[in-house]
């Protein structure tokens, strides 16, 4: 049976009903997609996904999540707009971040270098003849 042990590890099985705050029914977990659940099919024949970060507790064989059913349903993707959130971000679908975290992020990081280097001295400052950091302006 799922517990709160599996949720901590990223673990929500298959065919687990999913509740909303309200103890109404959302629907059923038919996969994990990154960071989002994926759930059976509806009505339509189509796929929904709901992020994971609404998850609260996986216990008592059902996933309750932290809205209503019904803000849930409007937090909810279809395959297109997963799709499309995956161009726009790739890193958005990594289970657990970024698939790589090897090393400084963001666009501060990559603007700078790496500290130390010359290029990550702040504006106005300019290395110093003997290697130091000159912080007047002339």
């Amino acid at each position: 049976m799922a517990n709160a042990a599996d949720l901590a590890h990223g673990e929500i099985p298959d065919h687990t009903p999913v509740i909303g705050s309200d103890g109404r029914n959302i629907g059923m977990v038919d996969g994990i997609a990154g960071e989002y659940i994926k759930l059976m099919k509806d009505e339509a024949g189509q796929h929904r996904f709901l992020p994971r970060k609404l998850v609260t507790s996986l216990e008592g064989g059902l996933v309750r999540v932290s809205l209503p059913a019904a803000q849930a349903a409007d937090a909810m993707v279809d395959e297109a707009e997963l799709a499309r959130r995956m161009a726009l971000d790739p890193d958005a679908g990594a289970p657990f971040g970024r698939p790589d975290d090897s090393g400084p992020h963001g666009s501060r990081a990559q603007a700078h270098g790496p500290k130390g280097s010359p290029d990550h001295l702040k504006s106005g400052q300019r290395p110093a003849a003997d290697g130091g950091i000159n912080t007047h302006r002339k």
